[in-house]
């Protein structure tokens, strides 16, 4: 008897297999993993792991593989971004539509998660075959011309996705922005199928029904990949000393120089460079409008950290 368990014990040890791989997806605490040799593998995070959450779509991890898959470490991040929950990543895109109502702000919030890990925005403005999109493409233009590659982009009539496939070709994009604008219209629009669920407005108003309900990487047959995130129509931004915020306001930067105060944070300051561009038109006042919100906002909650 005892033979019989000690050969047993020696056959588990040998079809166990190290190896690592990247997140694809992750639902209820279960991770696909995309391994070397092109299979996947279901996989779940081993103590700590599982007890921190700390898993993003995206990670690199290595995992023992039995009879399931065993995340036991993830692999430095290149980059990474919270809310949407993705790492490793090349490039965003942000994706903005007529309807629903374009929330800047977010957009904002988007842009200074990217610019803390040194990632260049795209901007999409979506549904450019309905009215109001030169609107909002306009808008877009005056605040995001600086720091952002701007596209107008149709599902319907492919408008623009051509453009936007030579951009991200062969990187690793995650399309992030509130629900409804379009982010799953635009992968089923580049794989040629419906692929993706997708949504339309809350009958009651303006907010978009989110269909997404996990992020998932796509992998294309040239290697770009994309992940789709949830919609989202509020964004937290972490805690931070508000002197910083103006470091990631990289269209501020020229301006700054003008500044009579070398710390200047360019909100309630005299002297200031920046705001003379604002009031020169050089920096779209909607622009500066929401970063002056947003440092209130961040430094009220900077002097309650404690409380």
């Amino acid at each position: 008897m005892f033979k019989i368990e000690n050969n047993r014990r020696i056959r588990r040890q040998i079809i166990k297999v190290k190896t690592s791989g990247q997140i694809i997806k992750g639902v209820g605490g279960v991770y696909t993993v995309a391994l070397p040799n092109g299979e996947r593998a279901k996989c779940f995070p081993r103590g700590k792991l599982k007890q921190n959450g700390e898993l993003f779509i995206g990670d690199i991890v290595d995992i023992v593989l039995d009879k399931e898959g065993i995340i036991e470490s993830i692999q430095p991040r290149r980059t990474q971004l919270v809310r949407p929950y993705v790492s490793n990543m090349d490039g965003i895109v942000i994706v903005l539509a007529p309807i629903p109502k374009p929330d800047m702000m977010l957009v904002d919030k988007l842009i200074i998660g990217a610019t803390e890990n040194g990632i260049q925005p795209i901007i999409c403005v979506n549904k450019a075959d309905l009215e109001g999109a030169d609107a909002v493409a306009q808008d877009v233009a005056n605040d995001y011309k600086d720091i952002a590659d701007i596209l107008i982009i149709s599902t319907q009539t492919n408008q623009g996705i051509d453009l936007l496939m030579d951009k991200i070709k062969g990187k690793f994009i995650c399309l992030a922005g509130q629900s409804a604008v379009g982010k799953s219209s635009l992968i089923n629009c580049i794989l040629g199928e419906n692929k993706l669920k997708t949504g339309d407005l809350s009958k009651k108003g303006d907010r978009g029904k989110n269909t997404t309900r996990h992020i998932e990487i796509i992998t294309l047959e040239d290697g770009t990949q994309i992940a789709d995130t949830c919609g989202f129509n509020k964004l937290e931004i972490p805690l931070f000393d508000p002197s910083r915020l103006s470091s990631y306001y990289t269209d501020f930067d020229e301006y700054a120089r003008d500044c009579r105060f070398r710390r200047c944070n360019h909100y309630k300051e005299e002297f200031c460079g920046v705001k003379k561009a604002v009031e020169s038109g050089k920096i779209a006042q909607s622009r500066y409008d929401r970063y002056a919100r947003l440092f209130e906002y961040v430094e009220k909650k900077w002097n309650t950290r404690y409380d």
